[in-house]
């Protein structure tokens, strides 16, 4: 597997963005007709970064003509590439994609501020009596389980109050037993000292 995580401000400038947005017209139409859609700049950004990922990922596995779809639930795959698996995610100032040969999920997230109704939303009652006054634990719980419900293939239609987040072991139970049980990975990432993002932490992980 790998993890690529890219920042959106190369494409502050304007000739890099207009050079990306030319590469991706040809490489994902869908992708460029819904950037053209978009109206804040900032999320125009976030998508572009992400369908430049997924071209770079393309390149890197010498796939010469890829075609991008995305099944019912949203996710995206490759057309007649059964055998590679990719997942992308944005947030903030960053996008990140994961890919490999087996099926995968990956979310990042910005440090919010304790939020008790997504703690209520996301948590079990175990989680929430043991961190429910934790920001940052709640953060990356969310983070984890929104990447394992894009694993599973079925987004945030997954109920997150029947995962079961074992940051030791690293390891998530679906206690519900419907579900396949996964690894999972998770990233810190600090830019306290990028002049440009007002958030100082951000969470990433994948499931696998």
């Amino acid at each position: 597997m790998k993890l690529v995580v890219s920042k959106i401000d190369k494409f502050d400038n304007e000739a890099a963005f207009e050079d990306a947005l030319i590469a991706i017209q040809s490489f994902d139409p869908e992708r460029y007709k819904k950037i053209n859609r978009i109206k804040p700049l900032p999320e125009k950004k976030r998508v572009l970064a992400a369908g430049m990922l997924v071209k770079e990922m393309c390149e890197d596995l010498a796939i010469s003509d890829p075609h991008i779809n995305v099944d019912e639930h949203g996710k995206p795959y490759l057309n007649g590439h059964p055998d590679i698996f990719f997942n992308l995610s944005h947030s903030g100032q960053y996008v990140a994609i994961v890919y490999g040969d087996r099926p995968i999920g990956i979310d990042i997230q910005e440090h919010k501020d304790l939020n008790e109704s997504l703690a209520k939303r996301i948590m079990n009652e175990a989680e929430l009596s043991a961190y429910a006054k934790d920001a940052a634990i709640t953060c990356r719980l969310w983070t984890v389980k929104e990447a394992y419900s894009k694993f599973l293939g079925i987004g945030l239609s997954y109920d997150f109050t029947n995962c079961k987040v074992d940051f030791c072991r690293k390891i998530i139970t679906d206690t519900s037993g419907r579900f396949r049980d996964c690894e999972f990975r998770e990233y810190t990432i600090d830019s306290s000292k990028d002049d440009n993002d007002s958030n100082n932490l951000y969470y990433c992980a994948f499931c696998f």
